[in-house]
């Protein structure tokens, strides 16, 4: 059957940074450097940070801003065909982006677009593997890749709380938000409301009504939504393809995260290893 291993950093963590690389136009013998910049930087969201932590996170921030600065002002004079060089080539005059809204943006890609895409890589792996029959025939066609994705973010999403506050006021479950409170979203019980889903226990790609809020809804959509989906569909049914015999050698259990929700590890196990999955 082949050794152990987990899939997580074999196989979830790799591709969504070098997919943020090829958005960049950098090498991906960056990924490394990206990866730890953002792992420094959204340290600042977890509970208990330390004074090392916030230290951390000011100094990665400054260190990718420095880094993406020379690169945009390259892309100016040497545009290529990447993100950059698209945002970077029009006129703030016109609508197009200054370089600190151009940072911004780059930064927003490289923290949203990593790790939330890791964990849902590793959720769908974890919850396929758990259903009875092939998880590869699930994949079998573009159609039904498209609807076991978003099946698997229904079911257990990679988000699962937001924080939002109340523009003005609003009474909801009897519940009255005054103008400026803050309110937790808990966008993964949403996916299994009774109310809205029949059965929302039950794991079904075939459901009628997959609209989910995995991604959130309204003015605060995930702009990244269509890149996401995308990832999960393909990699998910190259994985299937190159390993139909993978499977689960130890029990997956959830990582202690605050709003990002992932597995620990996700060790599995294939006759092909882990070199034939990269």
């Amino acid at each position: 059957m082949g050794r152990a291993f987990d899939l997580l950093p074999a196989y979830c963590t790799p591709i969504p940074v070098e997919t943020i690389c090829l958005l960049l136009g950098v090498p991906a013998a960056m990924a490394p450097d990206l990866l730890d910049w953002s792992h420094r930087m959204v340290a600042m969201y977890r509970p208990g940070r330390s004074r090392a932590d916030e230290d951390a996170a000011v100094a990665a921030t400054q260190a990718f801003v420095a880094w993406l600065k020379v690169l945009i002002r390259e892309r100016c004079c040497r545009p290529g065909d990447d993100l950059i060089s698209q945002l970077a080539g029009q006129d703030p005059a016109e609508g197009g982006l200054s370089e600190d809204e151009l940072v911004s943006t780059c930064i927003l890609l490289l923290n949203a677009g990593h790790e939330a895409t890791v964990h849902a890589l590793g959720n769908a792996v974890a919850v396929l593997l758990a259903q009875p029959g092939d998880p590869a025939a699930r994949f079998a066609t573009p159609e039904a890749a498209a609807a076991t994705v978003e099946e698997v973010l229904r079911f257990v999403p990679p988000l699962h709380l937001f924080c939002r506050h109340a523009l003005a006021e609003v009474e909801l479950a009897g519940l009255k938000l005054q103008p400026g409170e803050r309110i937790g979203l808990l966008l993964g019980a949403a996916g299994r409301d009774p109310r809205r889903f029949a059965d929302p226990d039950r794991f079904d790609p075939g459901r009628a009504d997959r609209r989910h809020l995995a991604f959130g809804a309204g003015i605060h959509a995930c702009l990244g939504a269509a890149l996401a989906r995308l990832e999960l569909q393909v990699a998910l049914t190259t994985l299937f393809r190159r390993c139909p015999d993978l499977r689960l050698v130890a029990p997956t259990r959830c990582r202690d995260s605050w709003h990002f929700h992932g597995q620990a590890e996700v060790l599995v196990a294939s006759a092909a290893g882990p070199q034939s999955i990269g």
